[in-house]
Order: structure tokens, then C-alpha cells, then sequence
């Protein structure tokens, strides 16, 4: 039977983790198994985990119940809840929470900086992202750059783009390669294509001709993408999560009137606040030490643990029905590179058992629903890089991650990343919720069926702000409905 399985996972262009196949050869028709899981992705998963396999009946059941599609559903952004958001909420406390974080890289990181690891770092990125275009109807019959060139016909080609640049006539020429060839691809200056922007490092799918010279002549080009909207999956109650980032404790500009308020709101009488059974901080919790230049004159607490302990008692004096899942960000003590491992025992132990700490990005799953949090320092290289995004318009950029389905393609950049063996920034996985931070603005919106939020800030426009003219949005609080995706923003 594990010959039969084995080669059943190879038919299907997936992989099976050990634990999964020793689980599944246990069961009374492990094919069968297997088989209802895969047919209930929108698309085929890179890997098939063990808790894939142990969740499938779960999710088997939720896809028979009727849902109303997202794209469906007004994402409500309001300062204050409306009555039918209020009415659909329950008590957090009629229910423990449930949190699990399914993956992130604390525990697992095994770099160490040499040409080997950035080449097997790059090869995984290219494999997983050119497995997921192959799956586009587009790029049906996609040969390799090589064989491509030769071709007099029409050719669908996926590459890596190692080099963009603008000739005089304006058009733009992509130097597009894959594991063993390089190819020019040009986007004619008249044409629809060379309006679409691309980005150094990201993997993408192009339909086009071969001139004489072996240039392509580009038609279209195609992004890994989501699949068309999916519902949202939804709990049995109406628990609800909030989202925060960028606290920021320790700064000078924090804003402590704003926390009280949000704090006693949390512990008070309101029946949506009652309903928080979650809230997740999706990083620079506090604003660090040596960060940026002559930052000490900025700080209120100038040790790096007692910011920490000063965090971990607001966080106590929240309500005791919180589960708290708390990611780094880029100002906080871990490593900058991402993925950021959790953080550190010396800090965990500084806080109440409440808190669960994950990495920086993480996959975590809050009662079955499962939420890609991700502080969101490559926003920095985006707005950089694709006209039209701004730091006041985050969810925009956030919808281009998922288009690229990367966190951080661009390499190099302002976001130092990590070569590990696997590129964890991709994202192969569709979350139902997507939140990311760092921009210190606010939003909700969603995207093909996946929530997005962009969690606010607790610390007011900082000097360095105010230089570069960002305008920042704090004391706003995100709140999600866990059973219907509705969202709503509470201001403070």
C-alpha cells in the first residue's frame, strides 16, 4: 500500500511530509483519504502536511455547508460597529480558544550565508512559484527558455526576472531567466503589457513570439496569482479576532491615553468586545534600541528588556479570555533577516501564559480559519518599485503579494532576507485572513475571497515620519467575525 500511495502523490504532482504517509497508511482507505483532501484545495499543495490530513474531515464538512461567497459580502470599515455586526457576535468566554501555528521558521533555520545556500534558496523559490503557473490555463505546454528559443511558433516561457530596464523608444526589455538559460523579453512601449508593472526577483509566466535575434516578443504575462474567489470558511460561532502592530513601547511617541482606552474597551461591557477571543500583533511591539541613529533621544525606556517588560504588563492587564499570538517586526530583538524566528525564551518568559509567540511570517490557524500574519517590512521595496503604491495605501500592496503569492520578492532591497534552504516568504498556502503591519496606516478590504487587513499603529507621527511626510493612522483596532469574515475598524 505505500508503493500505491506514493505513487498515487506522484501522479498528482505533490509530496507527502513521513508523518503524513504513517498516518495515512493506518487508515482503512488511505488513497480515498488523500484523495477527498486534494480534491478540496482550490489548487494542488506544494507539500501535504500531517495536520493537512488530520484537518481534511473537518474541512470536508465545512465545504457541504452553504456559504454565501465573499466577493458577496460588504467588508464593513466602520469607526463604530453596526447593530447587525453587534448582534452576530457571542460571549469570547463561551468558548476556549483554539490557536495553533501551522507553520513559521523558529526552530528550523539552518543557513549560514554561503553561495550554496543563496543557489538552493533561489532553486526552491523558482521550483514552487514555476509549479504554480504551470497550473494556469495560459501557460498550458510552458517549455523551458532553451527550448523556447528555437521555437518559430508561439511560446509560453517561465523565468525569474534578473534585470529590467527602459530603451529610448520606451519599451521596456525583462531579462527573464530559469535554472539553466537567459532570455530577453520585450514589452513594446505601445503595447497593454508594458503598462503592467513587474518587479526585480519575481516569478512570471510570458506568451509571446521569437523574433530572428531570439528576443521575445511579449503578448501577455501571467502572475502566479489566487484562484477565482473562494468562500470564506467560517467558524460554528461568531468568536472574533483583533489585530494590532506597531505598538512601539518605549518611544517617546507612544500613545499611552490611546492603549488605556483600548484597554479598558476590551475588558469593558461592549458586546463586540466581549466577542474578542483573539487578538493578533503582527510586530515592532517595541521600538528597540539602535534601530536608526541617535534613536536614544526618542526613547522613554532605554533597556532593551525593560521595554519588554513594560509590554508584557499592558498585555497582562488585558482581559484573561485573550489568546494572544505576538510576531517580531523589524525594530524588535531578533534577527532583521526574515524569516524572523520567534522571540527569544529570555523575552517569552517575560509575559503571561496567554501569549503565544511565532515567527515573522507565520501561518496560524484560529478555530480552523487560517490567518498569514506578516509584519510587512517589504512594503518598503513595493512602494518603491510599482507606481501607483503608497504607504497610505497598504492593502494595495498586500494584493500584489498575493498576485506574486510572495511576501518579499524583491531580493536585495530595503527587507534583508535570510537564504534558508526554503524560501518561507512564499505563499503557497491561500489563507482565508492575510494581515501585515509596519506602514502604520489602517484597512480592511479582501482579495479573491482572503481578508485583508492592515493593522494600525499605537505610536503618533515620529520625527523621521514627519521628514518624509508619512502621515500615519493610529489607534485604530481591526476586528474580524471568525464565523463570516465580516470586518470592521474601531477607532480609539
Amino acid at each position: 500500500m505505500r508503493e500505491e500511495l506514493l505513487a498515487f502523490v506522484s501522479e498528482r504532482g505533490t509530496l507527502l511530509e513521513p508523518d503524513a504517509v504513517e498516518f495515512l497508511l493506518v487508515q482503512r482507505d488511505p488513497i480515498a483519504e488523500l484523495d477527498g483532501f486534494l480534491r478540496s484545495c482550490p489548487e494542488t499543495p506544494f507539500v501535504v502536511t500531517l495536520e493537512d490530513i488530520r484537518h481534511a474531515g473537518e474541512i470536508a464538512q465545512q465545504a457541504l455547508r452553504p456559504r454565501t461567497p465573499l466577493d458577496l459580502r460588504p467588508v464593513a470599515v466602520v469607526a463604530t460597529p453596526s447593530a447587525s455586526f453587534r448582534r452576530l457576535g457571542e460571549k469570547a468566554a463561551d468558548g476556549h480558544p483554539d490557536v495553533r501555528i501551522l507553520r513559521d521558521i523558529t526552530g528550523r533555520s539552518t543557513c549560514e550565508g554561503t553561495l550554496e545556500d543563496f543557489t538552493r534558496y533561489f532553486r526552491h523559490r523558482f521550483q514552487v512559484l514555476r509549479g504554480m503557473l504551470r497550473q494556469r490555463r495560459e501557460l498550458a505546454g510552458a517549455q523551458d527558455i532553451a527550448k523556447a528559443r528555437r521555437s518559430t511558433r508561439e511560446v509560453r516561457i517561465i523565468g525569474m526576472v534578473a534585470d529590467i530596464r527602459t530603451t529610448k523608444n520606451g519599451h521596456r526589455i525583462l531579462e527573464l531567466e530559469d535554472e539553466l538559460e537567459r532570455i530577453a523579453v520585450l514589452l513594446p512601449a505601445e503595447s497593454a503589457v508594458a503598462q503592467e508593472p513587474v518587479v526585480s526577483d519575481e516569478v512570471l509566466g510570458v506568451v509571446g513570439t521569437v523574433n530572428a535575434k531570439g528576443l521575445v516578443i511579449a503578448a501577455s504575462l501571467v502572475r502566479p496569482d489566487l484562484p477565482t474567489a473562494k468562500p470564506f470558511p467560517g467558524t460554528l460561532g461568531h468568536a472574533r479576532v483583533a489585530f494590532m502592530s506597531d505598538i512601539h513601547v518605549g518611544s517617546r511617541t507612544f500613545l499611552e491615553e490611546k492603549w488605556s482606552k483600548v484597554s479598558e474597551w476590551l475588558g469593558g461591557a461592549d458586546e463586540v468586545a466581549r466577542s474578542i477571543r483573539y487578538l493578533v500583533v503582527s510586530g515592532d511591539v517595541v521600538d528597540g534600541i539602535g534601530v536608526y541613529p541617535r534613536q536614544d533621544e526618542e526613547l522613554t525606556i532605554d533597556d532593551i528588556y525593560g521595554q519588554y517588560e513594560a509590554l508584557a504588563r499592558m498585555i497582562a492587564a488585558l482581559p484573561d479570555r485573550l489568546a494572544v499570538v505576538m510576531l517580531p517586526g523589524n525594530h524588535d530583538a531578533v534577527r532583521p533577516a526574515e524569516p524572523q524566528p520567534a522571540f527569544p525564551m529570555s523575552i517569552q518568559k517575560l509575559f503571561d501564559s496567554n501569549v503565544i509567540f511565532a515567527g515573522n511570517p507565520s501561518l496560524l490557524s484560529l478555530e480552523g480559519v487560517r490567518v498569514l500574519a506578516y509584519h510587512g517590512r517589504s512594503m518598503d521595496d513595493l512602494v518603491s518599485a510599482i507606481p501607483g503604491l503608497s504607504y497610505q495605501r497598504p492593502l494595495d500592496g498586500m494584493k500584489a503579494m498575493l498576485r506574486l503569492r510572495h511576501l518579499a520578492p524583491i531580493y536585495g532591497g530595503k527587507t534583508p532576507i535570510a537564504p534558508e534552504a526554503e524560501d518561507h516568504l512564499i505563499i503557497d498556502e491561500i489563507p482565508d485572513i492575510f494581515v501585515t503591519g509596519h506602514v502604520h496606516a489602517v484597512g480592511v478590504d479582501q482579495y479573491r475571497g482572503v481578508v485583508l487587513v492592515n493593522s494600525s499603529t499605537w505610536q503618533a507621527q515620529t520625527p523621521y515620519q514627519k521628514m518624509r511626510n508619512i502621515d500615519p493612522t493610529p489607534a485604530r483596532l481591526p476586528i474580524v467575525d471568525l464565523g463570516t469574515g465580516q470586518a470592521i475598524i474601531r477607532e480609539f
